[in-house]
């Protein structure tokens, strides 16, 4: 069986090509300038990276590891609250690498790297699970952020 999460890895500068195109007109220009940096292709990378740490994980551990990418995601986000960035930009970039993960998919369809479609779509609700969690976190930590910095 292919897993959905190795096909997003071995793709991701793909994903990151398509990310930057959508983040155009989503996001501030001065996210935009933050994003189009290494700091982008990080966030890429590690959103992929947790992605394959959240499905290699066993049962028993899935939820504590989900647990701490959302802590990690949380304290991320808190920061950029400090940095001054608004949380629609942050929200708006998670769905803009929500949309270029699709459009990878879609490209993986039509070569035929993907395993069935009942199996790609039980994949990708759990994918999807993934990174509401992730979105959740960002939202919870940029308001433990914007507290603190008013606090």
């Amino acid at each position: 069986m292919t897993e959905l999460a190795f096909v997003f890895r071995d793709r991701r500068e793909e994903i990151t090509r398509r990310w930057m195109t959508y983040l155009g007109g989503a996001v501030s220009d001065d996210y935009r300038e933050v994003l189009e940096s290494p700091i982008g292709a990080r966030l890429v990378r590690k959103t992929l990276e947790d992605l394959l740490s959240y499905r290699e994980a066993e049962d028993y551990q899935a939820a504590a590891t989900l647990r701490r990418i959302g802590e990690e995601a949380a304290a991320e986000a808190g920061r950029r609250a400090a940095l001054g960035f608004e949380l629609t930009d942050l929200l708006s970039a998670r769905h803009a690498l929500r949309t270029a993960l699709w459009d990878v998919l879609l490209d993986a369809l039509v070569i035929g790297d993907l395993p069935t479609p009942g199996e790609t779509m039980e994949q990708m609700k759990r994918i999807d699970v993934f990174l509401d969690t992730l979105a959740l976190a960002e939202v919870g930590g940029y308001l433990a952020g914007r507290a603190d910095d008013a606090g």
